[in-house]
């Protein structure tokens, strides 16, 4: 009997927190206007006040624009963008820069993204395309391998809130963004425009040596989130495999992690708790309880520091 109840959470707790990452997602928007489908954790500037911490569209959009301005996206850019979501972020981004690539891995994603820049008129400088990119070189097509690695176009590489979900791990997502960097670099300087190429991506990473309770904890989510537990690595960890993909100091890379797990963790936690109990008159008529387990995994991160979440900046060229 305990057996069987607790198999029964357990598949029942994996379907929950999966649903966070298919369109279940959009019921985080309903309040949005205009409407919206953003699926990030959210750059939450006031994480106690109540007056704010019901507006998740506002904070999902102030984490994609932390990570836009850590690039420093211009009109100069030609960028690729993984993990698009819906298209919200591709909105945003596709207005900064001169060229623009949506990838997202899901066709339902990808056509809800598509008609979003279509109802914009924002097609003429942009693709949104399904595709994995866990692995491009091995996935791609070759006519998007040669816009990046090839033609070296592309000198800008964002990921926002997606990397750790990469199957089996970041490793050959890392070994072709430096390809494609490396050849933009070289490209530009050719040109004499000597122009910044950059990497940047929100990520999650382990914020401190686990214990075997929170080690076991951890793993446990992941299996359940369908997520790879290799992927919760350390700052060092994580910088060693940057290293091992080409971006070291000695070719020229300067890399630069920003801890932002208090501006994250807490807004998110209390949306997610606001909206659960129906304390903001839009929950009460859901069927919430998918995203409160995330909730308290995130509150769990939050309390005990066992997760953070970092911008990360990898960059080389002018006005480093």
């Amino acid at each position: 009997m305990a057996g069987r109840h607790i198999r029964r959470r357990l598949i029942d707790d994996a379907v929950t927190i999966g649903e966070v990452y298919d369109l279940a997602h959009v019921m985080l928007n309903l309040d949005s206007e205009p409407p919206s489908t953003w699926n990030n954790m959210g750059y939450w500037s006031s994480p106690v006040d109540s007056s704010t911490v019901s507006d998740f569209k506002l904070a999902a959009e102030s984490l994609a624009t932390k990570l836009s301005d850590a690039a420093r996206l211009n009109p100069a850019d030609s960028m690729i963008d993984v993990g698009i979501g819906c298209g919200d972020q591709s909105v945003l981004y596709s207005r900064l820069v001169s060229k623009y690539i949506g990838i997202t891995s899901l066709q339902a994603h990808c056509d809800l993204a598509y008609t979003a820049l279509k109802n914009r008129g924002l097609l003429a400088n942009a693709r949104i395309l399904a595709l994995d990119a866990s692995d491009p070189l091995t996935t791609w097509p070759t006519e998007i391998l040669n816009t990046t690695i090839v033609d070296g176009r592309v000198n800008k590489i964002l990921a926002l809130d997606c990397l750790y979900h990469f199957q089996p791990s970041r490793k050959k997502f890392f070994k072709f963004v430096n390809g494609a960097l490396e050849c933009a670099f070289e490209k530009r300087m050719q040109s004499g425009d000597g122009g910044e190429v950059c990497f940047a991506a929100e990520d999650l990473l382990v914020g401190r040596e686990l214990n075997f309770s929170q080690w076991l904890r951890l793993r446990v989510i992941c299996a359940l989130a369908r997520t790879p537990f290799k992927n919760f690595i350390s700052i060092q960890e994580y910088m060693r495999l940057l290293e091992d993909s080409g971006f070291t100091r000695e070719r020229g890379w300067n890399v630069q992690f920003e801890d932002i797990s208090g501006h994250v963790f807490p807004g998110l936690t209390n949306f997610i708790e606001t909206r659960g109990s129906g304390r903001d008159g839009i929950g009460k008529y859901l069927r919430f309880e998918r995203f409160t387990v995330f909730g308290k995994v995130v509150r769990w991160w939050q309390e005990d520091g066992v997760v953070k979440a970092y911008i990360v900046t990898v960059q080389k060229g002018n006005g480093m």
